[in-house]
């Protein structure tokens, strides 16, 4: 064997290396990718919430998985106890109307009329036990209902 042979088989072999791990670490790189996609989309997200209609006719309700419901808080019938004490309203969609209880601070703008979203359980009553409230900031550029006409 001459010399000239022996020098170029490992300057081959580390070419192949090379693109082994340059395949291997994409690889996790797009297993990574697919992961942080897969577990952005799972529940946690603010985009998907079900309406109060959907809320009783569903089968997931049964199954005492968490769930979102989104509505509009029926005037009247916030119930404010002292602090640290639950918050007991009703949520509507314009179908059904279900009662909420939520054990927490609630957001500054909840109020008669707010539309919320609440993250919970449907308790061996029919309430919904949420566990977390958000509400959604209306908007001053949008028209208001009294001028509407």
């Amino acid at each position: 064997m001459s010399s000239e042979s022996l020098a170029t088989k490992p300057v081959a072999r580390r070419k192949n290396r090379a693109g082994t791990r340059f395949f291997a670490a994409g690889g996790v790189l797009v297993l990574a990718l697919a992961f942080l996609i897969y577990n952005g989309m799972q529940g946690t997200s603010a985009s998907f919430y079900m309406t109060v209609d959907d809320l009783q006719t569903s089968s997931e309700v049964a199954a005492g998985k968490q769930i979102r419901v989104g509505g509009d808080v029926v005037p009247g019938t916030i119930q404010r106890g002292a602090i640290g004490e639950e918050i007991r309203f009703q949520i509507t969609d314009g179908v059904a109307t279900t009662s909420v209880v939520y054990n927490g601070a609630a957001p500054d703008i909840f109020a008669d009329h707010a539309e919320v979203i609440a993250t919970g359980t449907v308790g061996p009553d029919g309430t919904f036990i949420a566990t977390e409230l958000l509400t959604k900031c209306p908007s001053r550029f949008e028209e208001s209902k009294d001028d509407v006409g």
